[in-house]
């Protein structure tokens, strides 16, 4: 049975144990009790947000939370945690919402580690984006060096990135189009590489300091392989260092066909956690 969730100690228990076990967590990775109850919260308080929870013969059996942009007909969890019977629930769960949001695209994260989770998703082929998650704990300071190439960018010089920004994050389908990045920028650094006059590269990574997430590298073509992604991902670490200090963690998110972007991400200090799997299902 679906029910949807309107008290919080109704399932945070459950999120927070399913979280914490590789063999059933989903992404992004809740690791704290104060980062799993804000995700709870929001689900439970805001417009664009739900949880449904699973329950067989009145016990719990699955949660899943979730948001949705209906302009974009977007949709990602924010947790997809099945304890047992995981084709059955997970099906319930989608059918669920392919319901509520038709037409949607509804991103589902997983760790590499979740072996019933990737089974389910690989034999229904659903379409699937393979990615490293890597990363700095306790960040330690920082070369000074600084680049006249790279510019941080605000509210006041983003309506010029953002058509840059946009020829890389809207073909792949990310929830952090500029659109939805001017919605939160005060939360991202974005650190751009100009010549001549034009923006050709760019890094940004949504702040904080406990945990910090690097989201996207942007380089053109022909500035690849140049030493731009390394000037970038050094002015990140140095500007997050002097902002918020020896922040606790530093995740960064690599394509894993991204061979020279890993490389460049080891050589600055960071190291793999682990691997995740995005699903894209078609509502």
């Amino acid at each position: 049975m679906i029910k949807t969730i309107q008290r919080l100690d109704e399932v945070m228990d459950f999120a927070w144990e399913l979280s914490q076990n590789k063999l059933h967590a989903s992404y992004p990775r809740l690791n704290s009790i104060e980062r799993i109850k804000e995700e709870l919260e929001k689900a439970i308080n805001l417009e664009n947000r739900n949880i449904i929870a699973y329950y067989h013969q009145d016990v719990l059996c699955g949660v899943c939370f979730y948001f949705w942009i209906s302009d974009e007909k977007y949709a990602q969890t924010s947790g997809f945690l099945i304890r047992e019977n995981y084709d059955q629930i997970a099906d319930e769960f989608i059918n669920h919402i392919s319901k509520q949001l038709p037409g949607y695209e509804l991103f589902i994260g997983v760790p590499f580690t979740n072996k019933n989770a990737n089974e389910y998703f690989k034999e229904k082929n659903i379409e699937c984006e393979n990615s490293l998650v890597t990363r700095i704990c306790n960040l330690e300071p920082r070369t000074n060096q600084r680049y006249d190439c790279i510019e941080e960018i605000n509210k006041n010089n983003f309506e010029e990135y953002a058509v840059f920004h946009d020829k890389y994050a809207i073909p792949t389908g990310t929830y952090f189009n500029s659109k939805n990045l001017r919605k939160e920028i005060e939360r991202f650094r974005i650190f751009a590489f100009r010549q001549d006059g034009e923006i050709h590269g760019s890094i940004f990574v949504k702040a904080g300091k406990d945990i910090s997430d690097v989201i996207g590298l942007f380089i053109d073509e022909e500035y690849k392989n140049k030493g731009i992604e390394s000037i970038l991902i050094n002015e990140m670490l140095t500007q997050l260092y002097n902002e918020f200090g020896a922040i606790k963690e530093i995740l960064y998110f690599i394509d894993e066909d991204s061979t020279d972007e890993f490389n460049l991400a080891l050589i600055a200090g960071f190291e793999i956690k682990e691997k995740y799997r995005l699903y894209k299902c078609i509502l």
